[in-house]
């Protein structure tokens, strides 16, 4: 009899524990938060996008300073092109400019009757100067000679003029010739003012034609220095190379040509995510999200944290590889990895190009909410089918 009670009190007793336990649970349920993720796929993009460097005018390649995935700084030399035949048209282009810039100084000279001074690219080249110089001295001595010869013969015909005008009263000299004297003097003072009319008609059109040819030359001297300084290609940020073109050296890039690619690491990281449409309604800017990379086991390392800071507008198309067309949103997240935890004498480094998956805090529900959540779907859809 006593054994019937004990085996009733113990059956009560578990009845009452599993009541409870069911009642505490059931109470926990109601109560008991649980957050709900998006789960994405993504990669470390920097905020800065990737750096193409390409090859303005081309040439051949001399020199190779660096290979896929160096790490570079802002200034590094990375690729040289050929120089020599660059340096060659320079040059050319220098003493083509000297030599136009010392003809202009001299027909300035002669123009506007100013002093000869030479400056600019000139300057370099003594054998320009002398020559203009000199030519400088013949076409003013030329100009003196001729003025000067033609005045004597004006002074001449007036002399001439005067000594025979008195005569035509007496009829020993006759009047046709008196007016033949005077067109003589009249058309000396015309040449001599032809003459100098015409000295600065053809300065004027050397002074117009000179000026194009140094406007054009100069184009082409700075064309050429370009080509010179590009054919030295320095990287423009702090980063690690890819995407290196050409190898060999002697390899000969075309003008326009990509030479490499630099993807910055000084910028901050991102994650840049692929969000399925199912989830998109529920992910928001400013969400939280924990980023778990493939290349730091979460389990051992843990996962960085970040927020949700840009969602794209439109659904993207990726090319799976059994063909089929799968769309996404494309969502940015930032990450820190403060919250990692890295092992002894190791330092969490995250790069460019790193996948990761990221899970975005959508929303929060009880236990309760979760677990009832397939059932009230199941009841909803059998309610209202025919």
């Amino acid at each position: 009899m006593k054994h019937k009670r004990s085996s009733l009190t113990l059956s009560k007793a578990v009845i009452v524990f599993v009541s409870l336990t069911i009642a505490s649970f059931i109470a926990w349920a109601f109560v008991a938060p649980l957050e709900q993720i998006a789960r994405a796929p993504g990669s470390v993009i920097p905020t800065a996008r990737v750096q193409i460097l390409q090859s303005l005018d081309g040439g051949e390649i001399t020199r190779i300073n660096v290979r896929e995935g160096d790490r570079v700084e802002a200034g590094d030399l990375l690729v040289v092109l050929d120089k020599v035949k660059l340096a060659a048209g320079v040059e050319e282009s220098r003493a083509r400019v000297a030599a136009l810039q010392a003809a202009m100084t001299r027909i300035e000279a002669e123009l506007f009757d100013r002093s000869l001074t030479f400056s600019g690219e000139a300057q370099g080249y003594p054998e320009f100067i002398q020559n203009q110089r000199s030519l400088y001295a013949k076409r003013r001595q030329a100009l003196a000679s001729q003025v000067s010869s033609l005045e004597r013969l004006h002074e001449m015909a007036g002399q001439e003029l005067a000594l025979n005008e008195p005569l035509v009263e007496t009829g020993d000299v006759a009047r046709s010739e008196i007016i033949r004297m005077r067109r003589s003097q009249e058309d000396l003072r015309r040449q001599l003012a032809g003459l100098e009319n015409t000295y600065v008609q053809d300065l004027q059109t050397e002074f117009t034609r000179t000026q194009e040819e140094l406007v054009s030359a100069e184009q082409l001297l700075t064309q050429r220095q370009d080509a010179l300084e590009n054919a030295e290609i320095y990287s423009p940020v702090d980063g690690i190379v890819k995407n290196v073109r050409l190898t060999t050296i002697g390899g000969v890039l075309k003008p326009g040509d990509e030479v490499l690619s630099i993807v910055p690491t000084g910028e901050e990281l991102i994650i840049e995510a692929k969000v399925s449409p199912s989830d998109i309604a529920f992910v928001k800017v400013g969400q939280d999200a924990q980023v778990k990379f493939d290349a730091y086991d979460a389990s051992i390392y843990g996962s960085g944290t970040g927020s949700v800071t840009l969602i794209s507008p439109d659904t993207l198309v990726e090319q799976a590889e059994d063909g089929a067309s799968e769309p996404f949103y494309r969502v940015q997240i930032t990450v820190d990895t403060e919250s990692m935890r890295p092992k002894a004498n190791e330092a969490i480094e995250i790069q460019p190009g790193m996948t990761a998956i990221a899970e975005i805090k959508i929303e929060s529900n009880t236990v309760f909410e979760y677990l009832s959540k397939p059932i009230l779907k199941t009841a909803d859809q059998a309610m209202t089918e025919r």
